[in-house]
Protein backbone atom coordinates (compact mmCIF):
# COMPACT_ATOMS: atom_id res chain seq x y z
CA UNK A 1 0.00 0.00 0.00
CA UNK A 2 1.61 3.26 -1.12
CA UNK A 3 1.60 6.51 0.86
CA UNK A 4 -1.18 8.05 -1.24
CA UNK A 5 -3.58 5.19 -0.53
CA UNK A 6 -2.62 5.13 3.15
CA UNK A 7 -3.45 8.82 3.35
CA UNK A 8 -6.77 8.29 1.52
CA UNK A 9 -7.72 5.44 3.87
CA UNK A 10 -6.84 7.61 6.87
CA UNK A 11 -9.11 10.39 5.56
CA UNK A 12 -11.93 7.91 4.90
CA UNK A 13 -11.67 6.50 8.44
CA UNK A 14 -11.41 9.98 9.94
CA UNK A 15 -14.57 11.13 8.13
CA UNK A 16 -16.32 7.95 9.29
CA UNK A 17 -15.32 8.66 12.90
CA UNK A 18 -16.60 12.25 12.73
CA UNK A 19 -19.93 11.17 11.25
CA UNK A 20 -20.37 8.51 13.92
CA UNK A 21 -19.30 10.54 16.96
CA UNK A 22 -21.28 13.68 16.07
CA UNK A 23 -24.34 13.98 18.37
CA UNK A 24 -23.87 10.41 19.58
CA UNK A 25 -25.35 11.23 22.99
CA UNK A 26 -27.94 13.71 21.78
CA UNK A 27 -31.04 11.54 21.70
CA UNK A 28 -32.70 9.83 24.62
CA UNK A 29 -32.35 6.08 24.83
CA UNK A 30 -34.67 4.27 22.45
CA UNK A 31 -36.89 1.35 23.53
CA UNK A 32 -34.56 -1.32 22.10
CA UNK A 33 -31.60 0.31 23.82
CA UNK A 34 -33.46 0.22 27.14
CA UNK A 35 -34.16 -3.45 26.43
CA UNK A 36 -30.43 -4.12 25.98
CA UNK A 37 -29.64 -2.20 29.19
CA UNK A 38 -32.41 -3.97 31.10
CA UNK A 39 -31.04 -7.37 30.12
CA UNK A 40 -27.40 -6.33 30.51
CA UNK A 41 -27.94 -5.16 34.10
CA UNK A 42 -28.40 -8.75 35.25
CA UNK A 43 -25.95 -11.60 35.68
CA UNK A 44 -24.79 -13.63 32.67
CA UNK A 45 -26.82 -16.62 33.90
CA UNK A 46 -29.97 -14.48 34.14
CA UNK A 47 -29.32 -13.03 30.65
CA UNK A 48 -29.07 -16.49 29.08
CA UNK A 49 -32.20 -17.79 30.79
CA UNK A 50 -34.29 -14.69 30.11
CA UNK A 51 -33.54 -14.23 26.40
CA UNK A 52 -34.11 -17.93 25.71
CA UNK A 53 -37.85 -17.40 26.17
CA UNK A 54 -38.30 -13.63 25.75
CA UNK A 55 -36.01 -12.41 23.00
CA UNK A 56 -35.01 -13.15 19.39
CA UNK A 57 -31.23 -12.76 19.75
CA UNK A 58 -28.31 -14.79 21.13
CA UNK A 59 -26.47 -13.63 24.28
CA UNK A 60 -23.09 -12.28 23.10
CA UNK A 61 -24.02 -8.61 22.65
CA UNK A 62 -26.07 -8.53 25.85
CA UNK A 63 -23.09 -9.97 27.74
CA UNK A 64 -20.86 -7.24 26.29
CA UNK A 65 -23.43 -4.64 27.42
CA UNK A 66 -23.38 -6.25 30.89
CA UNK A 67 -19.67 -5.49 31.23
CA UNK A 68 -19.88 -2.13 29.41
CA UNK A 69 -22.43 -0.90 31.99
CA UNK A 70 -19.72 -1.16 34.64
CA UNK A 71 -18.08 1.89 32.98
CA UNK A 72 -21.21 4.05 33.34
CA UNK A 73 -24.72 4.50 31.99
CA UNK A 74 -24.80 7.79 30.08
CA UNK A 75 -26.16 7.78 26.53
CA UNK A 76 -22.75 8.79 25.18
CA UNK A 77 -20.78 6.11 27.01
CA UNK A 78 -23.18 3.28 26.28
CA UNK A 79 -23.25 4.10 22.58
CA UNK A 80 -19.48 4.09 22.31
CA UNK A 81 -19.77 0.28 22.24
CA UNK A 82 -21.52 0.09 18.82
CA UNK A 83 -19.51 3.16 17.75
CA UNK A 84 -16.20 1.31 18.20
CA UNK A 85 -17.40 -1.71 16.24
CA UNK A 86 -18.73 0.56 13.47
CA UNK A 87 -15.47 2.49 13.09
CA UNK A 88 -13.57 -0.80 12.80
CA UNK A 89 -15.80 -1.88 9.90
CA UNK A 90 -14.24 0.85 7.73
CA UNK A 91 -10.67 -0.55 7.64
CA UNK A 92 -12.15 -4.07 7.65
CA UNK A 93 -14.10 -3.13 4.51
CA UNK A 94 -10.92 -1.84 2.89
CA UNK A 95 -9.12 -5.10 3.66
CA UNK A 96 -11.97 -7.19 2.28
CA UNK A 97 -12.22 -5.13 -0.93
CA UNK A 98 -8.46 -5.33 -1.47
CA UNK A 99 -8.47 -9.08 -0.82
CA UNK A 100 -11.44 -9.55 -3.15
CA UNK A 101 -9.92 -7.56 -6.05
CA UNK A 102 -7.46 -4.71 -5.50
CA UNK A 103 -6.69 -1.57 -3.49
CA UNK A 104 -9.06 0.67 -5.44
CA UNK A 105 -11.93 -1.69 -4.74
CA UNK A 106 -10.93 -1.67 -1.08
CA UNK A 107 -10.88 2.12 -0.95
CA UNK A 108 -14.25 2.47 -2.66
CA UNK A 109 -15.78 -0.15 -0.38
CA UNK A 110 -14.40 1.66 2.68
CA UNK A 111 -15.96 4.92 1.44
CA UNK A 112 -19.34 3.23 1.03
CA UNK A 113 -19.13 1.86 4.57
CA UNK A 114 -17.83 5.15 6.00
CA UNK A 115 -20.70 7.19 4.51
CA UNK A 116 -23.46 4.57 4.73
CA UNK A 117 -26.54 6.17 6.40
CA UNK A 118 -27.77 2.91 7.99
CA UNK A 119 -24.31 2.03 9.30
CA UNK A 120 -23.98 5.51 10.80
CA UNK A 121 -27.43 5.37 12.38
CA UNK A 122 -26.81 1.98 14.01
CA UNK A 123 -23.36 3.08 15.18
CA UNK A 124 -25.21 5.43 17.55
CA UNK A 125 -27.76 2.93 18.84
CA UNK A 126 -27.04 0.28 21.46
CA UNK A 127 -27.79 -2.72 19.25
CA UNK A 128 -25.74 -5.62 17.92
CA UNK A 129 -25.77 -4.72 14.21
CA UNK A 130 -22.36 -3.01 14.08
CA UNK A 131 -20.72 -5.94 15.89
CA UNK A 132 -22.41 -8.37 13.50
CA UNK A 133 -21.24 -6.36 10.47
CA UNK A 134 -17.65 -6.23 11.71
CA UNK A 135 -17.54 -9.97 12.39
CA UNK A 136 -19.13 -10.70 9.00
CA UNK A 137 -16.53 -8.60 7.17
CA UNK A 138 -13.70 -10.33 9.03
CA UNK A 139 -15.24 -13.74 8.40
CA UNK A 140 -15.41 -13.26 4.63
CA UNK A 141 -11.92 -11.79 4.57
CA UNK A 142 -10.60 -14.99 6.16
CA UNK A 143 -12.85 -17.14 3.98
CA UNK A 144 -11.40 -15.57 0.82
CA UNK A 145 -7.89 -15.87 2.24
CA UNK A 146 -8.50 -19.55 2.94
CA UNK A 147 -9.80 -20.16 -0.60
CA UNK A 148 -6.65 -18.53 -1.99
CA UNK A 149 -4.03 -20.09 0.30
CA UNK A 150 -5.67 -23.19 1.91
CA UNK A 151 -3.95 -21.96 5.08
CA UNK A 152 -5.06 -23.93 8.14
CA UNK A 153 -4.53 -20.92 10.41
CA UNK A 154 -7.01 -18.86 8.38
CA UNK A 155 -9.53 -21.69 8.67
CA UNK A 156 -9.09 -21.75 12.45
CA UNK A 157 -9.70 -17.98 12.62
CA UNK A 158 -12.74 -18.45 10.37
CA UNK A 159 -14.12 -21.06 12.79
CA UNK A 160 -13.80 -18.68 15.74
CA UNK A 161 -15.33 -15.73 13.83
CA UNK A 162 -18.30 -17.77 12.60
CA UNK A 163 -18.95 -19.03 16.12
CA UNK A 164 -18.97 -15.45 17.43
CA UNK A 165 -21.33 -14.46 14.62
CA UNK A 166 -23.79 -17.19 15.60
CA UNK A 167 -23.69 -15.99 19.20
CA UNK A 168 -24.29 -12.37 18.04
CA UNK A 169 -27.39 -12.73 15.85
CA UNK A 170 -29.60 -15.63 14.82
CA UNK A 171 -29.34 -14.55 11.19
CA UNK A 172 -25.61 -15.18 11.51
CA UNK A 173 -26.21 -18.66 10.08
CA UNK A 174 -26.60 -16.95 6.68
CA UNK A 175 -22.84 -16.26 6.74
CA UNK A 176 -22.10 -19.96 7.08
CA UNK A 177 -24.77 -20.84 4.52
CA UNK A 178 -23.16 -18.52 1.95
CA UNK A 179 -19.73 -20.02 2.60
CA UNK A 180 -21.04 -23.58 2.32
CA UNK A 181 -22.89 -22.85 -0.93
CA UNK A 182 -19.83 -21.11 -2.38
CA UNK A 183 -17.59 -24.04 -1.43
CA UNK A 184 -20.02 -26.50 -3.04
CA UNK A 185 -20.29 -24.54 -6.29
CA UNK A 186 -16.52 -24.12 -6.67
CA UNK A 187 -15.86 -27.71 -5.48
CA UNK A 188 -13.91 -26.67 -2.39
CA UNK A 189 -16.24 -28.33 0.11
CA UNK A 190 -13.47 -30.57 1.42
CA UNK A 191 -12.53 -32.27 4.67
CA UNK A 192 -10.79 -29.31 6.32
CA UNK A 193 -13.65 -26.93 5.62
CA UNK A 194 -16.26 -29.50 6.67
CA UNK A 195 -14.32 -30.03 9.91
CA UNK A 196 -14.37 -26.26 10.49
CA UNK A 197 -18.17 -26.21 10.12
CA UNK A 198 -18.52 -29.16 12.52
CA UNK A 199 -16.33 -27.45 15.14
CA UNK A 200 -18.38 -24.26 14.75
CA UNK A 201 -21.60 -26.20 15.35
CA UNK A 202 -20.12 -27.95 18.39
CA UNK A 203 -19.07 -24.60 19.88
CA UNK A 204 -22.53 -23.25 19.08
CA UNK A 205 -24.45 -26.27 20.40
CA UNK A 206 -25.05 -24.82 23.94
CA UNK A 207 -27.15 -22.12 22.32
CA UNK A 208 -28.46 -24.19 19.42
CA UNK A 209 -30.60 -26.27 21.79
CA UNK A 210 -32.31 -23.04 22.92
CA UNK A 211 -33.21 -21.88 19.40
CA UNK A 212 -36.61 -23.67 19.31
CA UNK A 213 -37.74 -21.60 22.30
CA UNK A 214 -36.58 -18.38 20.65
CA UNK A 215 -38.35 -19.36 17.44
CA UNK A 216 -41.65 -19.50 19.31
CA UNK A 217 -41.07 -15.93 20.38
CA UNK A 218 -39.84 -14.78 16.95
CA UNK A 219 -42.62 -16.40 14.94
CA UNK A 220 -45.14 -14.47 16.99
CA UNK A 221 -43.82 -11.22 15.48
CA UNK A 222 -45.35 -10.01 12.23
CA UNK A 223 -44.06 -6.96 10.38
CA UNK A 224 -46.61 -4.60 8.79
CA UNK A 225 -44.76 -4.20 5.48
CA UNK A 226 -46.49 -6.20 2.72
CA UNK A 227 -44.38 -9.11 1.47
CA UNK A 228 -44.26 -7.82 -2.10
CA UNK A 229 -42.66 -4.55 -0.94
CA UNK A 230 -40.06 -6.01 1.43
CA UNK A 231 -37.50 -6.73 -1.27
CA UNK A 232 -37.52 -3.19 -2.67
CA UNK A 233 -37.67 -1.62 0.76
CA UNK A 234 -34.65 -3.62 1.93
CA UNK A 235 -32.53 -2.50 -1.04
CA UNK A 236 -33.65 1.09 -0.43
CA UNK A 237 -32.68 0.67 3.23
CA UNK A 238 -29.21 -0.69 2.40
CA UNK A 239 -28.28 2.46 0.50
CA UNK A 240 -30.41 5.27 1.93
CA UNK A 241 -31.23 4.01 5.41
CA UNK A 242 -34.29 4.98 7.41
CA UNK A 243 -33.87 8.75 7.49
CA UNK A 244 -35.05 9.43 3.95
CA UNK A 245 -38.74 9.12 3.16
CA UNK A 246 -39.28 6.54 0.36
CA UNK A 247 -41.82 8.96 -1.13
CA UNK A 248 -39.19 11.70 -1.45
CA UNK A 249 -39.16 11.37 -5.23
CA UNK A 250 -36.95 14.41 -5.82
CA UNK A 251 -34.06 12.58 -4.21
CA UNK A 252 -34.99 8.97 -4.93
CA UNK A 253 -35.35 9.24 -8.73
CA UNK A 254 -31.93 10.92 -9.38
CA UNK A 255 -30.30 8.38 -7.05
CA UNK A 256 -31.83 5.45 -8.94
CA UNK A 257 -30.76 6.96 -12.27
CA UNK A 258 -27.16 7.36 -11.11
CA UNK A 259 -26.95 3.75 -9.94
CA UNK A 260 -28.56 2.52 -13.16
CA UNK A 261 -25.92 4.37 -15.16
CA UNK A 262 -23.24 2.70 -13.05
CA UNK A 263 -24.80 -0.76 -13.34
CA UNK A 264 -23.40 -1.79 -16.79
CA UNK A 265 -19.87 -0.95 -15.67
CA UNK A 266 -20.38 -3.04 -12.53
CA UNK A 267 -21.52 -6.05 -14.57
CA UNK A 268 -18.60 -5.66 -16.95
CA UNK A 269 -16.09 -5.65 -14.09
CA UNK A 270 -17.99 -8.48 -12.43
CA UNK A 271 -17.66 -10.59 -15.59
CA UNK A 272 -13.89 -10.09 -15.54
CA UNK A 273 -13.52 -11.70 -12.10
CA UNK A 274 -12.39 -15.29 -11.79
CA UNK A 275 -15.07 -17.96 -11.37
CA UNK A 276 -15.07 -18.44 -7.60
CA UNK A 277 -15.11 -14.69 -6.89
CA UNK A 278 -18.14 -14.28 -9.16
CA UNK A 279 -19.91 -17.15 -7.45
CA UNK A 280 -19.11 -15.83 -3.97
CA UNK A 281 -20.34 -12.32 -4.74
CA UNK A 282 -23.48 -13.54 -6.50
CA UNK A 283 -24.46 -15.89 -3.67
CA UNK A 284 -23.65 -13.23 -1.05
CA UNK A 285 -26.01 -10.76 -2.73
CA UNK A 286 -28.87 -13.16 -3.50
CA UNK A 287 -29.11 -15.46 -0.46
CA UNK A 288 -29.52 -12.85 2.32
CA UNK A 289 -32.17 -10.93 0.41
CA UNK A 290 -34.34 -14.06 0.22
CA UNK A 291 -34.85 -13.83 3.97
CA UNK A 292 -36.87 -10.63 3.61
CA UNK A 293 -39.84 -12.93 3.06
CA UNK A 294 -39.50 -14.34 6.58
CA UNK A 295 -42.45 -12.74 8.46
CA UNK A 296 -40.44 -11.17 11.30
CA UNK A 297 -37.54 -9.86 9.19
CA UNK A 298 -36.78 -6.13 9.09
CA UNK A 299 -34.05 -4.62 6.85
CA UNK A 300 -31.65 -4.00 9.74
CA UNK A 301 -31.58 -7.77 10.37
CA UNK A 302 -29.80 -8.08 7.02
CA UNK A 303 -27.71 -4.92 7.13
CA UNK A 304 -24.50 -6.85 7.81
CA UNK A 305 -24.75 -8.20 4.24
CA UNK A 306 -25.32 -4.81 2.59
CA UNK A 307 -21.58 -4.38 2.06
CA UNK A 308 -21.75 -7.03 -0.68
CA UNK A 309 -24.00 -4.66 -2.61
CA UNK A 310 -21.47 -1.89 -1.93
CA UNK A 311 -18.71 -4.21 -3.13
CA UNK A 312 -20.55 -4.86 -6.39
CA UNK A 313 -20.93 -1.12 -7.10
CA UNK A 314 -17.33 -0.50 -6.02
CA UNK A 315 -16.26 -2.68 -8.96
CA UNK A 316 -17.93 -0.33 -11.45
CA UNK A 317 -16.61 2.83 -9.82
CA UNK A 318 -12.98 1.90 -10.29
CA UNK A 319 -13.15 1.69 -14.06
CA UNK A 320 -10.74 4.13 -15.69
CA UNK A 321 -13.42 5.66 -17.94
CA UNK A 322 -15.64 6.45 -14.95
CA UNK A 323 -15.07 10.13 -14.22
CA UNK A 324 -14.30 11.26 -10.66
CA UNK A 325 -17.25 13.64 -10.87
CA UNK A 326 -19.65 10.76 -11.41
CA UNK A 327 -18.18 8.83 -8.47
CA UNK A 328 -18.61 11.94 -6.35
CA UNK A 329 -22.27 12.14 -7.37
CA UNK A 330 -22.81 8.52 -6.31
CA UNK A 331 -21.47 9.21 -2.82
CA UNK A 332 -23.40 12.48 -2.74
CA UNK A 333 -26.56 10.35 -2.79
CA UNK A 334 -25.91 9.54 0.87
CA UNK A 335 -25.98 13.22 1.84
CA UNK A 336 -29.78 13.78 2.02
CA UNK A 337 -30.25 10.79 4.36
CA UNK A 338 -27.42 12.02 6.56
CA UNK A 339 -28.71 15.59 6.53
CA UNK A 340 -32.19 14.47 7.62
CA UNK A 341 -30.61 12.21 10.24
CA UNK A 342 -28.54 14.94 11.90
CA UNK A 343 -31.35 17.50 11.60
CA UNK A 344 -33.88 15.10 13.22
CA UNK A 345 -36.38 15.56 10.40
CA UNK A 346 -39.41 13.61 11.66
CA UNK A 347 -41.07 13.75 8.23
CA UNK A 348 -38.25 11.67 6.74
CA UNK A 349 -37.66 9.11 9.51
CA UNK A 350 -39.27 5.70 8.95
CA UNK A 351 -39.35 5.10 12.70
CA UNK A 352 -39.49 8.49 14.46
CA UNK A 353 -39.86 6.81 17.86
CA UNK A 354 -36.06 6.99 17.96
CA UNK A 355 -36.46 10.77 18.28
CA UNK A 356 -38.78 10.89 21.32
CA UNK A 357 -37.01 13.23 23.80
CA UNK A 358 -37.74 11.22 26.96
CA UNK A 359 -34.88 12.87 28.85
CA UNK A 360 -36.34 16.33 28.27
CA UNK A 361 -39.94 15.19 28.81
CA UNK A 362 -39.32 13.83 32.29
CA UNK A 363 -37.08 16.72 33.24
CA UNK A 364 -39.97 19.09 32.42
CA UNK A 365 -42.42 16.94 34.37
CA UNK A 366 -40.16 17.10 37.41
CA UNK A 367 -40.12 20.89 37.14
CA UNK A 368 -43.92 21.10 36.83
CA UNK A 369 -44.93 18.59 39.49
CA UNK A 370 -46.16 19.59 42.93
CA UNK A 371 -47.00 17.78 46.12
CA UNK A 372 -50.05 15.55 45.87
CA UNK A 373 -49.67 14.88 42.14
CA UNK A 374 -50.31 11.49 40.54
CA UNK A 375 -48.66 10.29 37.33
CA UNK A 376 -50.72 8.00 35.12
CA UNK A 377 -48.88 6.38 32.22
CA UNK A 378 -49.65 3.89 29.48
CA UNK A 379 -45.96 2.96 29.23
CA UNK A 380 -44.80 -0.34 30.63
CA UNK A 381 -43.81 0.16 34.25
CA UNK A 382 -42.43 -1.99 37.06
CA UNK A 383 -41.33 -4.81 34.77
CA UNK A 384 -37.98 -6.51 34.18
CA UNK A 385 -37.61 -4.38 31.05
CA UNK A 386 -36.99 -0.71 31.77
CA UNK A 387 -39.36 1.85 30.32
CA UNK A 388 -38.35 5.48 29.63
CA UNK A 389 -40.18 6.68 32.74
CA UNK A 390 -38.26 4.20 34.89
CA UNK A 391 -34.96 5.30 33.39
CA UNK A 392 -35.41 9.07 33.20
CA UNK A 393 -37.97 10.10 35.83
CA UNK A 394 -36.31 11.18 39.11
CA UNK A 395 -39.29 12.89 40.77
CA UNK A 396 -41.29 11.84 43.82
CA UNK A 397 -44.88 11.55 42.53
CA UNK A 398 -46.64 8.21 42.66
CA UNK A 399 -46.85 6.42 39.29
CA UNK A 400 -49.51 3.99 38.12
CA UNK A 401 -49.44 2.29 34.74
CA UNK A 402 -52.51 1.38 32.70
CA UNK A 403 -52.18 -1.49 30.25
CA UNK A 404 -55.83 -2.10 29.34
CA UNK A 405 -59.38 -1.19 30.36
CA UNK A 406 -59.28 -3.58 33.31
CA UNK A 407 -56.57 -1.38 34.83
CA UNK A 408 -58.80 1.71 34.77
CA UNK A 409 -59.96 0.85 38.29
CA UNK A 410 -56.49 1.93 39.46
CA UNK A 411 -57.40 5.46 38.39
CA UNK A 412 -60.79 5.43 40.09
CA UNK A 413 -59.24 4.15 43.34
CA UNK A 414 -56.84 7.12 43.40
CA UNK A 415 -59.08 9.99 42.24
CA UNK A 416 -59.92 11.27 45.71
CA UNK A 417 -56.36 11.09 47.01
CA UNK A 418 -54.73 13.55 44.59
CA UNK A 419 -55.29 17.10 43.36
CA UNK A 420 -53.60 16.92 39.97
CA UNK A 421 -53.00 14.16 37.44
CA UNK A 422 -50.21 13.88 34.88
CA UNK A 423 -51.10 11.75 31.86
CA UNK A 424 -48.18 10.28 29.92
CA UNK A 425 -49.81 8.56 26.96
CA UNK A 426 -47.88 6.11 24.80
CA UNK A 427 -49.42 6.06 21.32
CA UNK A 428 -46.65 3.86 19.93
CA UNK A 429 -47.58 0.75 21.90
CA UNK A 430 -50.97 1.47 23.52
CA UNK A 431 -53.04 3.86 21.40
CA UNK A 432 -56.50 2.51 22.32
CA UNK A 433 -56.17 2.72 26.11
CA UNK A 434 -54.38 6.08 25.77
CA UNK A 435 -57.40 7.48 23.94
CA UNK A 436 -59.75 6.05 26.55
CA UNK A 437 -57.90 7.65 29.47
CA UNK A 438 -57.69 11.02 27.71
CA UNK A 439 -61.40 10.89 26.99
CA UNK A 440 -62.23 10.23 30.68
CA UNK A 441 -60.10 13.09 31.98
CA UNK A 442 -61.25 15.58 29.36
CA UNK A 443 -64.84 14.80 30.35
CA UNK A 444 -64.52 15.17 34.13
CA UNK A 445 -61.46 17.33 34.85
CA UNK A 446 -59.92 20.64 33.89
CA UNK A 447 -56.97 20.48 31.49
CA UNK A 448 -54.23 22.93 32.49
CA UNK A 449 -51.29 21.64 30.42
CA UNK A 450 -50.87 19.88 27.09
CA UNK A 451 -47.82 18.92 25.06
CA UNK A 452 -47.39 16.48 22.19
CA UNK A 453 -44.20 14.97 20.81
CA UNK A 454 -43.16 13.59 17.41
CA UNK A 455 -45.76 13.84 14.70
CA UNK A 456 -45.76 10.56 12.78
CA UNK A 457 -47.24 9.89 9.35
CA UNK A 458 -47.89 6.23 8.56
CA UNK A 459 -45.87 5.41 5.44
CA UNK A 460 -47.84 2.25 4.71
CA UNK A 461 -51.10 4.19 4.71
CA UNK A 462 -49.77 6.38 1.91
CA UNK A 463 -49.45 3.30 -0.28
CA UNK A 464 -53.17 2.76 0.24
CA UNK A 465 -53.93 6.36 -0.66
CA UNK A 466 -54.65 7.38 2.92
CA UNK A 467 -53.15 10.09 5.11
CA UNK A 468 -52.95 8.81 8.67
CA UNK A 469 -50.90 10.49 11.37
CA UNK A 470 -50.65 10.74 15.13
CA UNK A 471 -48.35 11.97 17.90
CA UNK A 472 -46.20 9.28 19.49
CA UNK A 473 -46.30 10.70 23.02
CA UNK A 474 -48.86 13.06 24.56
CA UNK A 475 -48.46 14.74 27.97
CA UNK A 476 -51.33 16.34 29.92
CA UNK A 477 -51.96 17.80 33.35
CA UNK A 478 -55.51 17.77 34.69
CA UNK A 479 -56.80 19.13 37.97
CA UNK A 480 -60.05 18.74 39.85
Amino acid sequence: MDKKNKFLLFIIIFIGILLRIFNIGKHSLWCDELLAISIGQHSVKWIVNYITYNDAHPPLFYILVHFWLKLGNSEFLLRTLPFIFSVLTIPAGYCLGRKFKDEKTGLFLSVFISLSPPFILWSQILKSYTLLTLLTLLSFYNFIDYLETKNQKKLSILTILNTLILYTHNFGFIVILIQILTSLFIKEFKKKFIFSIIITLILYSPWLVRIPYQLRFTLGVRRPIPTVLRFFYTIFYFFLGETLNPFNIKILIPTIILYLILLPFCFKEFSSLNKWRKILLLISIIVPILFVFFPSTVPQNLISFSFFWYLFFSLGMERKNMKNTFNFLIFLCFFPSLFYYYSDNIYQYHDPSKLIPFREIFKEIQQLEKANDLIITTENYNTDILSPIQWYYKGESKIIDIENEKDLKKIYENLNNYDRFFLILDYVNRPEISDKIKEIFELYFKKIFEKKFIYNEKLLSKLKGKNEAYYLIEIYIFEK
